[in-house]
């Protein structure tokens, strides 16, 4: 490709994540990719959509997504719309011809990530998933050091994703609030990437038992003046079953009082153990029994990307840089025409396995994962 021409669907907070991100790359991996740019956006509105195109410097507004779509100056479509809007944008833009990058969660629920899948899966376009934290050094270390074997048969984990902000009753009702705009509460929201690294780190999971909480049932909404239902979960607490044969724990909050970016993972295995914390991101700890000098170690994994000609490896990373890596890749695999991890399938399986977690919170039972094939 001589160049890329990069359009926004969407531009929230996150969408503006995804601009900075594609504005890093050039200068962190300098000529290693063609010229790309963001040319354009598209919003609710044209308004909208130009007085940002004016404020971003970029070519295009676009006020429709068909529009943007049918634009053939356009190569690649990154979706960080609402969930409810994946859908149906990712099919246009795949039988359009054009390369995705999706924002997680890939879909509502399984049954719409499958029928992505089945497209995807048809398309010579390439696709990847917004799943920013595997892209974490940290991450990435302890990814290395299971792959060679040094944590043996997994005997347990435990994964959590806490959030502030959803206790204040004032907080008004939004979209995030609607089960059937969402796709769900703490558990879609955060709880997609707990699931995510769970996979990419420790295996498939076999079934699970959830149990999920409302604290707080209806809310005021300022466009319509009223009270509306809250029917999301603003908790889950979960006991997965993995198909490897490992038990563990998963808990979401957004309404962790007082809580950051607080993601954890831990594991134990037969031949070692790891403990992470976002909010000690560079740093991965190690305990190997084997090691004469026995005891837990504190792994340094500053920023060492491959390639990468800025910041210095001694710098802290940051949550952005995990989003840029997260792009730079996507953007490397549609130039060399390789498939990109995490894909299509990685986004539906999480939301297979958030399915069944809510269909466990609805029985009380546990509840096997469906595969994305079935």
């Amino acid at each position: 490709m001589k160049n890329i021409r990069i359009g926004l669907a969407g531009f929230g907070p996150i969408g503006i994540v995804h601009l900075l991100a594609y504005r890093n790359i050039p200068l962190i991996y300098t000529g290693l990719l063609p010229p790309f740019e963001v040319v354009g956006v598209c919003q609710t509105s044209r308004e909208k959509a130009e007085e940002t195109a004016r404020r971003e410097n970029l070519e295009r507004a676009y006020a429709d997504f068909d529009e943007m779509v049918a634009d053939p100056s356009i190569d690649i479509i990154d979706i960080v719309t609402p969930n409810y809007l994946h859908k149906d944008q990712v099919l246009k833009a795949l039988r359009s011809g054009k390369h995705v990058l999706c924002e997680k969660p890939l879909a509502l629920n399984g049954r719409e990530a499958d029928e992505i899948e089945r497209v995807a899966a048809e398309s010579e376009c390439t696709f990847g998933m917004i799943f920013n934290y595997r892209f974490i050094p940290a991450i990435m270390k302890a990814r290395q050091l299971i792959e060679a074997g040094r944590l043996g048969e997994i005997y347990t984990f435990r994964a959590e994703y806490y959030h502030t902000g959803y206790q204040n009753p004032e907080k008004p009702w939004s979209w995030r609030m609607d089960r059937e705009r969402s796709g769900g509460g703490a558990l879609m929201d955060l709880g997609v990437h707990v699931i995510d690294l769970v996979r990419y780190l420790l295996g498939e999971v076999d079934s699970i038992q959830c149990k999920t909480r409302t604290y707080i049932p209806q809310r005021f909404d300022p466009h319509s003046s009223r009270m509306e239902p809250v029917t999301v979960d603003d908790a889950a607490w979960a006991h997965i079953n993995l198909k490897n044969g490992g038990v563990g724990t998963l808990e979401v909050s957004r309404f962790a009082t007082g809580a950051l970016e607080d993601l954890k993972i831990t594991a134990y295995g037969s031949k070692g153990a790891f403990r992470f914390d976002l909010m000690d991101s560079d740093f991965l700890y190690w305990f190997d029994p084997d090691d004469e000098m026995a005891g837990w170690k504190r792994l340094e994994t500053v920023p060492k990307y491959k390639d990468a000609r800025t910041p210095n490896p001694r710098s802290t990373a940051g949550w952005i840089r995990y989003h840029t890596e997260n792009q730079y890749r996507f953007l490397r695999s549609v130039v060399d025409n390789t498939t990109f991890l995490p894909d299509v399938h990685d986004g539906a399986m999480a939301n297979h396995i958030i399915d069944a977690a809510y269909e466990s919170a609805n029985s009380s039972r546990d509840c096997k994962v469906a595969d994305a094939a079935d």
